[in-house]
């Protein structure tokens, strides 16, 4: 597992990568990023998007996030190597990033402000500065994507505003009668979905400019959950009890369900902004309960799967990739050094971003339709610079 050593993080600090990260300036600053060997190979695959996945507060080091500045410095850097996606996180979450936590967006509906981030420079209706940044990317033919986790919010916040939000739980046995997950909700529980639907309205309606031209989200997963909503539903739905249920008919109902919320979900987007483009984040794994087969008749345009989070094997990568078909992927392409908290990340160097894309494009599948890298935030100027050496490989 590619790792840093202690002596590479040092020499990494000596250069200067520290107070990159502290300012996160230097980051995004076109000088540095333009600093880009020739391309390793002529290009051998064609791509529709490659991008940055960047989050306005989530992992930053500074209390506010993300500036004005840091994203203009972002665009041109893209613009430089003829990047065409910028996808945007909109929130953090303190399980995973102690220092910031909740939407970075000025909120508008009431019930949503326990959630909200007053700390964000873009939170702050006077500070907020992503309209313009939305606009700047279209002079420069980079399109925007407004990207949520769905389902992953403080319980302490939730709770003041959607107390009928339930959090998923885990299977009961007798060790552990009831053993939920915290931050990790179920959309089964009317509260959740209430919240779900309230944060999308309100993030969409408030960024309607034509060059959003996507919204992607990850979770809506609550497959193997069995919280009282979710119980009560197959109760409902089958007569029976769910934790009688096999794993075969638990898989079969769970996967019809799922695909049913995700069906409701693109369809309330779609009434807000039609023809807009929906991207789910998984990789239709077992414990996800996205059926492959089912994702276009939802609505679901693209899939941006995790990519090289966490250790795997070549192989086990393309038949990754094999089991989403027929489904478009954009990679969601993990090249950080930097572990979140409570996050078991495998760390990437220039050398491992270098052999991995070197497996993407020996991938011999039609269904790959881009690389969005993520998250520069996280990610030393060296990585940053591999990642911008390497897309050189391509051709879009």
């Amino acid at each position: 597992m590619p790792n840093l050593t202690r002596r590479d993080f040092l020499t990494t600090a000596s250069r200067g990568a520290l107070a990159a990260l502290a300012a996160d300036r230097l980051c995004f600053d076109p000088a540095r990023a333009t600093e880009t060997e020739p391309a390793p190979a002529a290009p051998s695959r064609r791509l529709k998007y490659v991008g940055w996945q960047v989050g306005l507060t989530y992992q930053t080091t500074t209390p506010g996030g993300l500036s004005r500045d840091d994203m203009m410095r972002l665009l041109d850097a893209m613009a430089r190597h003829r990047m065409n996606l910028l996808s945007l996180q909109m929130l953090s979450f303190a399980h995973f990033d102690p220092k910031h936590d909740g939407y970075c967006w000025p909120v508008t509906n009431p019930k949503l402000r326990p959630l909200w981030d007053s700390t964000a420079i873009n939170g702050r209706p006077e500070t907020e500065y992503i309209r313009e940044v939305i606009a700047s990317a279209a002079e420069r033919g980079i399109e925007v994507q407004l990207f949520m986790n769905c389902c992953i919010w403080n319980p302490e916040k939730v709770r003041q505003s959607y107390p009928d939000a339930g959090l998923l739980e885990r299977r009961p046995r007798p060790s552990r009668p009831r053993a939920t997950r915290p931050w990790f909700y179920c959309s089964d529980a009317s509260g959740t979905w209430r919240l779900i639907i309230d944060e999308v309205t309100d993030l969409l309606t408030y960024y309607s400019d034509p060059n959003v031209t996507s919204y992607g989200f990850e979770n809506m997963c609550s497959h193997d959950c069995f919280c009282p909503a979710t119980r009560e539903k197959y109760r409902r739905e089958t007569g029976k009890s769910l934790l009688e249920a096999s794993d075969d008919e638990r898989d079969t109902w769970s996967k019809r369900r799922i695909s049913a919320l995700l069906t409701r979900y693109v369809s309330h987007i779609r009434s807000i902004r039609p023809g807009l483009d929906v991207w789910l984040h998984s990789r239709c794994t077992n414990d996800q309960g996205h059926d492959p087969k089912r994702l276009r008749d939802c609505g679901i345009n693209y899939l941006l799967p995790h990519t090289f989070h966490f250790p795997i094997t070549k192989e086990k990568f393309h038949r990754s990739l094999r089991h989403m078909e027929p489904n478009r992927c954009v990679l969601h392409f993990s090249a950080r050094d930097i572990r979140p908290s409570n996050y078991p990340l495998w760390v990437q160097t220039p050398k491992s971003i270098a052999e991995k894309i070197d497996w993407v494009l020996d991938y011999p599948g039609e269904n790959l339709a881009g690389i969005v890298f993520y998250n520069p935030n996280a990610m030393s100027p060296r990585n940053i610079k591999a990642v911008y050496e390497q897309i050189g490989r391509f051709e879009w």
